[in-house]
């Protein structure tokens, strides 16, 4: 996948202008690349555009006008961007009452390195890219699936995908339908 360039992210006027078209377009575009692992964990399927829009709102939210600045905030986004072969996905902590977020992510401790895909049978194991120290808990955590030419082969011709998570407290397989295949698919 293409990394983001400076240019590339829309900032202050050029932003407003399109930001409500462009948000729905995102939205649109992660319906199909969203997970649900339980009732407590989401998986969303991230992709240039997808990286480039939190990259936006981001810099939107904190007013940054700064070139270096700007060039520093898109080199960070950019390792979110996944590497040819992989898939790259945030793991979310869907928690309704954020008084409860604490006890949960403490309860779900070292999930992000419990979640695979399976396909075709063959498992590849996330690899979390942001990992926090080993006594915090966060809400999301970036993962990237690196996939063998194999397994992106078997996904492509209608193998069977499966998501899951093996935890002490979380053990959950969801099948992808075949409009997630297909959108996440896109990304290879």
């Amino acid at each position: 996948m293409e990394k983001l360039s400076p240019g590339d992210i829309r900032v202050g006027d050029r932003y407003e202008e399109i930001r409500g078209e462009a948000r729905r377009g995102v939205a649109e575009l992660k319906r199909h690349r969203r997970v649900t692992l339980g009732d407590q964990l989401a998986l969303v399927f991230e992709n240039r555009e997808t990286i480039r829009s939190a990259l936006e709102e981001l810099v939107r939210a904190e007013h940054v006008t700064d070139p270096d600045r700007l060039a520093g905030d898109v080199g960070a986004f950019n390792a979110l961007i996944p590497p040819a072969g992989a898939l790259g996905a945030t793991l979310y902590l869907e928690i309704a009452d954020p008084a409860d977020l604490a006890v949960a992510a403490s309860h779900l401790q070292g999930v992000e390195a419990c979640v695979y895909l399976e396909v075709a049978g063959t498992t590849t194991k996330a690899q979390p890219e942001i990992v926090t120290a080993p006594d915090e808990a966060a809400p999301a955590y970036y993962l990237s699936f690196p996939l063998s030419a194999e397994q992106r082969h078997a996904w492509l011709s209608g193998a069977e995908v499966v998501a899951g998570v093996d935890h002490a407290a979380c053990s959950v397989r969801v099948s992808l339908d075949e409009q997630q295949r297909r959108a996440i698919a896109a990304d290879f």
